[in-house]
């Protein structure tokens, strides 16, 4: 099992400071596949 509680995540830089995830929790159990999808870094400070 996988499993995260309030998992936080931000990108700064000297003028934006982009949240990716912010509080979440996720439980991933024995045999379940997961796909997590958005958009590329690059695409988030170009």
């Amino acid at each position: 099992m996988i499993k995260t509680e309030n998992l936080q995540k931000i990108f700064r830089t000297e003028e934006v400071e982009t949240w990716a995830l912010n509080n979440v929790s996720l439980e991933i159990a024995e045999g379940e596949f997961v796909a997590i999808m958005g958009p590329s870094v690059t695409e988030v400070f170009s």
